[in-house]
Formats: C-alpha cells, structure tokens, sequence
C-alpha cells in the first residue's frame, strides 16, 4: 500500500522576487512595483492516491474503500437514494475524536474540526441542503466517535434525487492534521487543518492529497 506524508505544520506561500536587476539599476528600486516586485511560488500539486492506499493525515490513517450508487428503504415505504462513501478510518492520537461533519460548498471551516472536516471538497460538487450524513459503524452500531487506535468504518453519504444520473466517478480533495497550539497565548495543543491563515481573515485549508474513486451501482437494503 502507498502511504502519503503529512505536513509538519502549516505551509504559508512564499514570495519569489521576479528578475530586475538591470531594470533597477537604471531607475532605481522603484521599478519593483512596476515590473509586480513579487509573485507567489508556484503550489506543489497535492499527492494523488487511489483506491485502497493507505493516506496519512496526520491524526488519521484513512483508507477509501469504495464510493457507491445505493437506495435505502425509508420510513412508510419510501426510498432513498445516496451517493455513499465507504473508508476505513484509524485514529492514531492519543485521544476519542469525533468523526465530525463535511463543510458545505461556501461554509467556512475551522482549523478544529472533526475528521470529516478534512473532506475538503468534492468533484463533481455534492449539493445537499444540510451537508452529507457522516457515521461511524462499528458490530453494526453507529456512533459519532473514533476511538484512538483502532481502525473502525466511516460511511459518508451524500442523498440524491432518485431520478438524478449519479456521476460515473468522484474526486475528494483532502487535507491533513498536525498536533500543534492554536496561538501565542494559548499553550494548549490541538490537531487541526494544515493550512494559511492570520488570525483575521478566513482559515484556508491546504490540499494535501487527492484521490479518485469510480462510482458503482450497489443494491441497499
């Protein structure tokens, strides 16, 4: 199996000075505004992995078992249909985490959140009024906590309309914990989001990984 590393802290973007020297020794350091001064480094794209690797997050070891096209039987003879995303998650802090809830398109999101705050984003986009349902099954009980050090079952499931055409595959974007404090006053450690942000305006998570998973037709109960 591929592992993928995680980041040791939070990766701010660098700035590059654009070539000007001989710019500059005719009219002066002035010219570095004109020319644009600086520009951002080019992003290292995230890691991709596929179907059955083993990806390191951080505070998780997560694999993506399968993403599949299913309906449920509802309440007074109704069906539902979803679009499911099965994993296998293993928390390797020291302490129960919760499984958490996935972001809406739009939301903004804290650098503290749950696991399934590190499903960062979908492709194609999954709308759904309330955000996707997120559980962990264990001996075929649901909960919403991952115990530290064992490697339970984490289903996401994102409700479709029963006529809708589900997508042929789908791609997360996903980002990675680091064990670190929040800020200088607080000298409490957390995991939280890999990612920029200053203290003012919104956290911007990192991508650390991507993956792509075809989607597959499967009869529910």
């Amino acid at each position: 199996m591929a592992m993928t590393s995680s980041p040791n802290g939070a990766r701010r973007r660098r700035p590059v000075l654009v070539p000007v020297a001989s710019a500059l020794a005719v009219v002066g350091i002035g010219v570095t505004a004109a020319f644009g001064g600086f520009s951002e480094a080019p992003e290292k794209p995230p890691a991709t992995v596929s179907p059955g690797d083993t990806i390191d997050q951080g505070q998780f070891r997560t694999e993506f078992i399968k993403a599949i096209d299913t309906t449920e039987q509802g309440d007074f003879g109704s069906t539902k249909r979803y679009l499911e995303l099965v994993l296998k998650v293993t928390n390797v802090g020291k302490e129960t985490a919760s499984v958490g809830i996935v972001r809406r398109p739009g939301d903004p999101i804290s650098p503290v959140t749950g696991f399934a705050g590190s499903l960062l984003r979908t492709q194609p986009e999954m709308k759904t009024e309330y955000g996707p349902q997120v559980s962990v099954l264990s001996r075929g009980i649901e909960s919403k906590q991952l115990h530290p050090g064992i490697t339970t079952t984490v289903v996401v499931k994102y409700e479709l309309d029963p006529a809708a055409t589900a997508p042929a595959q789908i791609s997360l974007d996903l980002g990675s914990f680091v064990y670190e404090k929040i800020g200088l006053r607080d000298q409490t450690h957390y995991w939280q989001l890999v990612g920029e942000w200053d203290g003012d305006g919104p956290f911007e998570p990192e991508v650390t990984s991507r993956i792509t998973l075809p989607v597959r037709k499967e009869n529910g109960s």
